[in-house]
């Protein structure tokens, strides 16, 4: 019965640890890792015409629209851009 009591306060120690601790380190690597300069902040950024966002150029989709280069963060933005503008697909 001992045994058992000392097995259960330990699951219960080993659980609130857990739930307490461990998010708490889990959120300090994620702040961390976003804090270090990466091999990334040396790559070209270009602005996405339609939403304004900047991203890596070589992620980027890449449209030309009447002989102009467009950089876009995704399809619905490259879509949108197409028809505000009134380009027609070719």
């Amino acid at each position: 019965m001992r045994y058992l009591i000392l097995f259960a306060l330990l699951f219960l120690c080993y659980y609130v640890l857990k739930k307490t601790l461990f998010p708490a380190l889990r959120m300090y690597k994620q702040f961390k890792r976003y804090r270090t300069p990466s091999a990334s902040a040396d790559k070209e950024l270009v602005q996405d015409p339609h939403c304004q966002t900047y991203i890596p150029k070589e992620t980027a989709l890449r449209a030309t629209i009447d002989g102009k280069v467009y950089y876009f963060c995704s399809q619905k933005c490259l879509e949108e851009f197409k028809r505000a503008s009134g380009v027609q697909d070719r």
